[in-house]
């Protein structure tokens, strides 16, 4: 099966937004930043009794809520416009045995034996070579009876 496929600077920077903050850490990041701000929020409309926030509080919270999200912002872009696989428009031959990838400056060849993971997203599907990098293929570039045979072919 041939898939045509390019993913756009927006589309990649939801996808990694998405499994950036699907981690236990950012999850357990953003509730303290909601503790923060509910501390701060109540200490100011006097709702409870609580200690005067300080400095530290704050800085937290702008680290958590302002400066995480931009440096992961800069890296995705970095990356994005730096690699040579992502921001070209790719051709992929999904077969049983193997995935072939022809961009515009490249041609990759790996067996699906030699996958680290394969994750199906709501409109992806993460075809992970190691822990960090990983073939995306955009279901809005598929068909529905496409969807269903690359589901299979994975599952295989």
């Amino acid at each position: 099966m041939k898939i045509r496929t390019k993913v756009t600077f927006k589309e990649y920077v939801k996808l990694l937004y998405g499994l950036a903050y699907q981690r236990p850490i950012m999850k357990f990041l953003l509730g303290i930043a909601l503790l923060i701000l509910v501390w701060i929020t109540f200490y100011y409309l006097n709702v409870i009794t609580l200690p005067e926030p300080i400095i530290y509080q704050y800085i937290t919270l702008a680290l958590i809520i302002v400066a995480q999200p931009i440096v992961i912002f800069t890296t995705i872009r970095t990356v994005y416009y730096s690699s040579n696989h992502i921001c070209q428009t790719l051709e992929m031959d999904i077969l049983p045995k193997e995935i072939k990838v022809h961009g515009e400056s490249f041609y990759m060849e790996v067996k699906w034996k030699k996958m680290f993971k394969i994750v199906e997203k709501p409109k992806w599907f993460l075809i992970y070579q190691n822990s960090l990098s990983a073939i995306i293929i955009p279901k809005k570039d598929l068909q529905a009876n496409e969807i269903s045979h690359v589901r299979k072919i994975l599952q295989e």
